[in-house]
């Protein structure tokens, strides 16, 4: 994992830490850490600003603002990265010391994050038309 300072404002607004203090401000422990950081690394000052935008507008997303047509499209590229990562590891038996370093809960996570990124990706697009 990279260090906050290397992130971009994307990578910034998917991290728990920082999500939990743009959402919940008030928590003393989560504010300092933050607070501190951004006076040790003025250079982040626009990226914090960008992701913390994110961070928001996520917040603010209504569901019922795609259509059915476009939640069934984004459910079908999530369904079909699946079927290519099973199809991938039953084509590569020899592949056991990959598998045990990367978890069925890897690959969902990484599919989550996708899925988001889709989700804020068409969320920005909308909003700009």
């Amino acid at each position: 994992m990279k260090p906050f300072s290397e992130l971009s404002a994307e990578e910034l607004a998917m991290e728990n830490l920082f999500i939990r203090w743009v959402r919940f401000p008030d928590d003393p422990p989560i504010r300092s850490f933050w607070e501190g950081w951004i006076v040790k690394y003025p250079a982040m000052k626009d990226t914090v600003a960008r992701a913390r935008e994110l961070v928001l507008l996520a917040s603010d997303w209504k569901p019922d603002s795609l259509s059915n047509q476009e939640v069934n499209s984004i459910w079908g590229r999530i369904r079909n990265s699946l079927e290519i990562i099973t199809e991938r590891d039953h084509a590569q038996p020899g592949m056991t010391a990959f598998k045990k370093t990367v978890t069925s809960n890897s690959i969902v996570l990484g599919v989550i994050s996708m899925a988001v990124i889709i989700l804020l990706a068409f969320f920005f697009f909308s909003i700009i038309n």
